[in-house]
């Protein structure tokens, strides 16, 4: 399920949110469900929040103190964005996978800490956070197979930890992967960009603050001279350092101008990190990965480990968040779709030949008759398939009829209409579901339904 979190409008410079997402119901198909909410509101809990964040990491309370606090955060946030109605997650018996797509400007907030009929979202390995933005896409001839460490402490209280995090890190990779290193003492605009531009991994361990990255002689990268490069080179990227995933109205975070700039995924902290935990968990996720090849897995282990201690460990694991713009498992369902929708069409030809060379073969071996007012009746047809009756309130149907592209709009309720050779009527709203809710133009839906639908 997708839960999409929008920016609605401005209100004295604090834009107000919808939030959408659908319900499936039993023989009504879906039933998009909306929600509006105040800005505002949802601008003093984030404050809230990020006071209840440093009284945790400083004061480091037990389990037990942390979660009965949680909860109060949890159902605060939930009364703000969904008011009366109860999310259909919250409701026994809901199976599926949550993913949550918000606006920028609402990045920061922790949604992981909403509540589901099992526990919270962070705990659901399956749950997914998306921000709605727009990815630079390259064409990469030759991509590298380099990885890149950058030890950028900036401040004397990370000089430790960060020069012991890269000192470990670095045999680690080396073995695997060609490597670069880039110290805080050579690290300025042009050596970021130029060593950036011929890596395939980069991992930064340091400082860095909500509008960029601090350099030597003073200099500083600012977010909008990352986004508006060309990074689609890039397929992991890990800022382990405070506030990388941090995004506000005025401005983006680090991870979302690197999301923009192209690259594929990319992990930051919505909130601070005690130095100590970050060298750790900066290690762990790199073995893991070099392990399983798998980021998200990675993740989830780390996760999974943090959440066993202590308050300051589990506030951690939430504010450790991916944001990623390409899924391997995504694409292979969607060759799984093309080819099951091409031998759907080589099945339908050949079922349609047949019945064609039997029909012909039953005219020429029978007379016909004639009725009483002369008509040549064949002695044998062919019934036809009937049609399939639509509710004029078809929420599907309702959502056909209002694209604008006439022969999307014609084709889908023909293919709705008619009797199919493999697919049956729940597969056939199956397909159309996926397909209209994609977040894309019309052009590229009616070539998916065309693709997938054998029409």
């Amino acid at each position: 399920m997708k839960i999409r979190i929008l920016s609605k409008y401005s209100n004295p410079g604090i834009s107000d949110g919808e939030c959408i997402w659908e319900e499936k119901q039993n023989q009504f198909g879906s039933v998009e469900k909306t929600t509006s909410f105040s800005g505002e509101l949802l601008f003093e809990f984030q404050k809230d929040w990020s006071l209840f964040v440093e009284r945790v990491l400083s004061q480091n309370p037990k389990k037990t103190e942390f979660f009965d606090k949680l909860s109060k955060k949890s159902d605060n946030l939930e009364q703000i964005v969904f008011g009366k109605a109860t999310p259909v997650w919250r409701k026994p018996g809901f199976h599926g996978n949550i993913q949550i797509l918000v606006d920028p400007e609402f990045s920061p907030i922790p949604w992981e800490i909403l509540k589901t009929h099992q526990g919270y979202l962070f705990q659901d390995e399956t749950f997914k956070r998306g921000i709605r933005i727009e990815q630079t896409e390259k064409e990469i001839l030759k991509k590298s197979n380099t990885a890149l460490i950058i030890c950028n402490p900036v401040k004397s209280n990370l000089q430790n930890t960060v020069k012991e995090e890269c000192a470990i890190l670095f045999p680690i990779l080396e073995k695997k992967f060609p490597l670069r290193i880039l110290k805080q003492d050579h690290l300025t605009k042009i050596r970021f960009i130029e060593e950036m531009n011929a890596v395939r991994y980069l991992h930064y361990a340091g400082h860095t603050e909500k509008n960029g990255i601090p350099m030597v002689e003073n200099q500083f990268l600012s977010m909008n001279e990352i986004s508006s490069r060309s990074f689609s080179h890039l397929d992991l990227v890990f800022f382990n350092s405070c506030y990388s995933s941090f995004d506000s109205k005025s401005q983006s975070g680090l991870t979302t101008s690197f999301l923009k700039a192209g690259a594929k995924t990319v992990i930051g902290f919505l909130y601070p990190v005690e130095t100590k935990l970050a060298k750790e968990i900066g290690i762990s996720f790199w073995k893991y990965f070099l392990e399983s090849k798998n980021a998200e897995k990675s993740l989830n282990k780390i996760r999974n480990q943090l959440f066993k201690g202590s308050g300051r460990e589990i506030i951690t694991a939430i504010s450790l968040v991916q944001f990623s713009t390409s899924s391997k498992v995504q694409n292979s369902k969607r060759i799984v779709s093309l080819v099951s929708g091409i031998l759907a069409v080589l099945f339908f030809l050949i079922l349609s030949n047949a019945t064609k060379d039997k029909s012909e073969m039953q005219t020429i071996g029978e007379p016909d008759t004639q009725s009483e007012r002369g008509q040549v009746i064949p002695s044998k047809q062919i019934p036809r398939e009937p049609k399939v009756m639509l509710s004029k309130n078809d929420p599907l149907l309702l959502k056909i009829k209002s694209l604008s592209h006439a022969e999307f709009k014609k084709q889908a309720i023909l293919f709705l209409e008619s009797k199919h050779a493999l697919l049956d009527e729940s597969h056939k709203r199956e397909i159309l579901e996926s397909i209209l809710s994609e977040e894309t133009s019309e052009e590229k839906m009616f070539y998916e339904f065309k693709t997938r639908s054998g029409f």
